[in-house]
Parts: C-alpha cells; sequence; structure tokens
C-alpha cells in the first residue's frame, strides 16, 4: 500500500530451523535486498521424543531423555522447569505384578500411568526408568497435547532376567494310574514371571 508492504499483516512466517540468520526478499524485477540479522527463537512445545537404549534386562534400569520440540523439529527451550509427565508403553510383569517406573526429580520410583515430576533444562528433561516384563515396550512420555507417538518413542526390547523360580500349571481333575492329561506345565521363570528359555 502506498509503496509499503506490511509484512506482519501479510502474515510473514518462518517454519524452519530456528537460530539467528538473514532473510532475503527477490523482486520479479530489481535488485535483492537483504534483512539485518535476525534472531527466531523455537515455538511452543508440540511433542516428546524420548531417547535411550534400546535392550534392558528385566529389573534393570536405564536413564532416558524426553526432548520437547516445537511443530517444526526445533527442541522447545522455553519448557523448562518441573513438569508432570505420564510415562506408558510397558506392561507389568506378571509373577508378582510389579508395574515399571520412572524416576521423579524426588528421586522416588512411580509407576507408569501415573504423573511424574521431570525437571526439564532448555527443552531436555531425564528420568530413571525400570522394566519388568519380557517384551518389546514402546516408551511414550506425556504431558496434556504434548505426547510421543511414531518414530518419536523408543523401543525397548525386556529379555527376562537370570533363573529365579519354577511355576507350575496342572490340568484338574486327572486320573489315578493314568498318565495326566491337558496342559501341564513346569516353567523357568526369572523373579518377575517372565519364562526363562
Amino acid at each position: 500500500t502506498s509503496g509499503v508492504a506490511n509484512l506482519t499483516s501479510l502474515g510473514l512466517t518462518f517454519t524452519g530451523t530456528s537460530g539467528t540468520g538473514t532473510f532475503t526478499f527477490t523482486p520479479a524485477t530489481g535488485t535483492a535486498v537483504t534483512s539485518s540479522s535476525i534472531t527466531v527463537n523455537p515455538g511452543a512445545a508440540t511433542k516428546f521424543i524420548v531417547t535411550g537404549t534400546g535392550t534392558q534386562t528385566a529389573g534393570g534400569s536405564q536413564t532416558i531423555t524426553v526432548t520437547a520440540k516445537d511443530a517444526n523439529g526445533n527442541t522447545a527451550t522455553g519448557y523448562t522447569g518441573d513438569k508432570s509427565i505420564v510415562f506408558s508403553g510397558a506392561n507389568s510383569s506378571t509373577s508378582p505384578t510389579t508395574a515399571a517406573t520412572a524416576r521423579d526429580k524426588d528421586l522416588a520410583d512411580i509407576n507408569f500411568g501415573t504423573a511424574t515430576v521431570v525437571t526439564f533444562s532448555n527443552g531436555v528433561g531425564t528420568s530413571l526408568v525400570k522394566l519388568y516384563k519380557a517384551e518389546t515396550a514402546l516408551l511414550v512420555a506425556t504431558q496434556g497435547a504434548v505426547t510421543t507417538s511414531e518414530a518419536d518413542r523408543l523401543s525397548v526390547t525386556v529379555s527376562p532376567a537370570t533363573y529365579s523360580k519354577l511355576a507350575v500349571s496342572l490340568a484338574t481333575p486327572q486320573v489315578n494310574g493314568v498318565g495326566f492329561t491337558g496342559t501341564n506345565t513346569l516353567t523357568a521363570q526369572d523373579a518377575y514371571g517372565n519364562t526363562v528359555a
């Protein structure tokens, strides 16, 4: 308007990697112009990325990292302080029933599915995670609408711990003097009820 384009009202938006740089505007005719250096900060957190080790032994632990990212994949450095994170994606062991846990800022082990207070600095927080069921767990961190999905989850193959006990399962009724029928098993297990092959 009158030779001036108001870039704010036109909705100038940057959706790349945050940081410091310049913008170049090239007209259809004439000479391009480059702005002075400006800083583009990351946006608000829209998702979490969970990283750590892909293997673990039942009953063992590892420190996982939760990184808050904005909609364009930049680390959301403004996501800072104590946050109530709900961890999920790992099942409880069966014998005894033992839930996976994440350690909170006060060093208490909190069951998956319950809010765990994790301290974030510049968009990054850590927690010590203990898993008990032999399975492939897909670890997810969630706070309200901010969560972990698809490839951003941490896939952990949990292997059984060492042999600890036997579990017996006998079909009933049986007949005196005749070989047992049905499914009758004696299973080697670790301390959490996982089969030790």
